[in-house]
């Protein structure tokens, strides 16, 4: 099997001997180079299925009792170098894979032994690109000790998975994180200001409008202001400012040249689709094109102490000011301007609004595809945004309202329910009909817990809003379901009604006694400090809202018919919110948290 590693630290070479360095040498070297989640998950398929395929063809040739030995002895030749967490953990696969290929009843042919060995050397090699990680056997191919490294890259593979777990830059659950993707900076270089300043000369020269907002298409540029907005759009601060969040070894980011303008703000936008702009508002309409984003970005040509940009969902705000540039994604991002409370700007707001193409590089067609598609609604969208910005007849005014009602509709619902919501739920409904009846239960029950649960673990660059609305609904359709089956298979018990009331009265007073922002990770998030709580519950009962969740879930349970009708619905709420309090008290609070006593459980 090829061993495959993610960039990093070139590992040891072989000794001239053959000596070879032990396994914790080697899983240093390798959790250096195994970073992205992604790429270890892939791993965790890939590595078994080759192990699978190994095992198959030693079962052709010498029956399933060699097999198993062989399975044994290997596992046993790794107690004396894999520590015991990593050692248990690559038994447990090695049984699961063993038993697979020795059950009765199982024929795994000999093309389908090498089919496995392939798809596991070549999926390795697959993952890697996918997630631009060099694969570690190319570092050391050139070298004399090759085929040494590559013997015991190969029998220390499935422990150095398995190891590299812990190691990586984010969890397997990261997708489930709400994360934060505004991105900020700011031109400082002399050529970049100067390049700045020859854009601002050039608006104030052509005299904009006072009455309302001023636009100027980058196609429309003579060719200096043209050259000189194209230098902007891709000098190092823009440029570099993406790079943050998306690495040059993953992503590619491209600048969308139809979208681009100059924008001259106007203190007049009563009445019209200048409005907007006030509003609380997404931009385009590709919310659900997967994996990849368009961004739209604020660049402040000149002095600006009025006009501020708010992101409410992160949330964060940005007063943009002589060549400070904020991010955001064009399809997804809540976003306003307002205007600050007691001040002027000596000269209209001049901005740059430039674009980029944000995708995966395994993913050039999509990206493309999503340029084309935002670039042709911004094109329709301008040209009815400039016919409804002074409007000439009553035909006209109404579309001005048509815009602001359709443009409050997008943002009610990506506010309050959110798009990928609606669509996991849409999913959820579909295969409850064609799947399985409870399929719906099953999928939606649970997901506020693995939102707790992947957010504690990465807590940094979480977009606030976004999670707290994401929880907020789960937890509201789980609970739901929960009191919907409680009612319908309802046989009085004192003791459980008991349960239920007390249980959730603890977690409701431990809500009430936090607050809501504090409950949900307000503080271990890094939005709040630390808040002392000495009132009830948290002066008598550690953990009061997981462990009241708890009695209440208990009690829930405890009624017959409710054991009869949903016997897993309720101990899977609790093994789910057991994983999370077992989070919370061996991972610990982040560490500008530790001398908090109390916190949202």
């Amino acid at each position: 099997l090829r061993y495959a590693c993610p960039l990093g630290n070139r590992p040891p070479k072989m000794g001239k001997a053959g000596t070879s360095m032990g396994f914790q040498s080697m899983a240093t070297d390798f959790n250096n180079y195994h970073k992205n989640a992604l790429n270890v998950a892939l791993h965790l398929v890939t590595t078994p299925a080759g192990y699978l395929g190994a095992l198959a063809l030693i079962k052709q040739q010498a029956g399933s009792q060699v097999t198993e030995g062989a399975a044994a002895l290997y596992a046993l030749s790794l107690l004396a170098t894999v520590p015991l967490r990593v050692w248990f953990a690559t038994v447990m696969v090695l049984l699961g894979v063993t038993a697979i290929a020795t059950r009765a009843g199982t024929d795994i042919s000999g093309f389908a032994s090498l089919a496995l060995l392939a798809f596991s050397y070549f999926g390795q090699d697959v993952s890697h690109w996918i997630t631009g990680e060099q694969t570690f056997q190319s570092t050391y191919m050139k070298d004399a000790g090759w085929m040494g490294s590559l013997l015991q890259h190969t029998y220390y593979l499935l422990p150095c998975v398995i190891g590299a777990v812990p190691h990586m830059d984010n969890t397997f659950l990261y997708w489930l994180v709400a994360s934060n993707h505004v991105v900020y900076g700011k031109l400082t270089e002399q050529a970049d200001r100067a390049k700045l300043a020859f854009m601002r000369q050039w608006v104030m020269d052509q005299k904009p409008s006072k009455e309302m907002t001023t636009h100027w298409w980058f196609a429309t540029l003579p060719t200096e202001a043209k050259e000189a907005f194209s230098y902007i759009a891709e000098c190092a601060p823009v440029m570099g400012m993406f790079r943050e969040k998306y690495p040059s070894n993953l992503w590619n980011v491209e600048v969308i040249p139809g979208m681009n303008e100059i924008y001259v703000a106007s203190e007049k936008h009563k009445s019209n689709s200048d409005t907007v702009f006030y509003m609380q508002h997404i931009d385009g309409p590709w919310y659900l094109m997967p994996f990849c984003g368009a961004y739209r970005c604020i660049l402040a040509v000149n002095k600006n102490e009025r006009i501020c940009t708010k992101f409410p969902q992160v949330p964060c705000e940005h007063t943009l000011s002589d060549g400070e540039v904020v991010g955001f994604d064009f399809n997804r991002e809540i976003h306003y301007i307002d205007n600050n409370p007691g001040t002027t700007n000596a000269e209209p707001r001049i901005t740059l609004k430039l674009h980029y193409v944000v995708y995966p590089k395994c993913l050039k067609p999509l990206g493309l595809l999503l340029s084309a598609l935002t670039t042709g609604y911004d094109i329709a969208a301008r040209n009815l945004f400039n016919a409804t910005k002074a409007p000439p007849s009553l035909f006209w005014q109404g579309m001005a309202y048509v815009i602001l009602i359709v443009t409050n509709g997008v943002f009610l619902a990506e506010k309050f329910v959110g798009y990928n919501n609606i669509v996991y739920v849409a999913l959820a409904a579909l295969a409850n009909i064609y799947v399985h009846p409870y399929a719906f239960l099953a999928m939606t029950s649970y997901m506020h817990y693995a939102m707790y649960i992947a957010t504690y673990a990465q807590r940094t660059n979480v977009a606030y809003g976004l999670f707290k609305r994401n929880v907020l609904f789960y937890k509201t359709l789980a609970l739901s379901q929960l009191a919907y089956h409680y009612i319908a298979n309802f046989q009085y018990d004192p003791v459980s009604i008991g349960m239920i009331v007390v249980g959730y009265g603890i977690a409701t007073s431990a809500a009430f006694a936090l607050g809501l922002d504090r409950t949900y990770f307000g503080v271990e998030l890094g939005l709040y400090e630390p808040k002392w709580i000495s009132s009830f519950p948290y002066n008598c009962i550690p953990h009061p809202m997981i462990v009241g969740a708890m009695i209440g879930l208990f009690g829930v349970h405890k009624m017959v018919g409710m054991q009869t009708a949903m016997p897993y619905l309720v101990p899977g709420h609790v093994i789910m919110y057991g994983a999370h309090l077992a989070q919370e008290i061996y991972a610990g609070y982040p560490k500008e948290s530790l001398n908090m006593k109390t916190k949202a459980s």
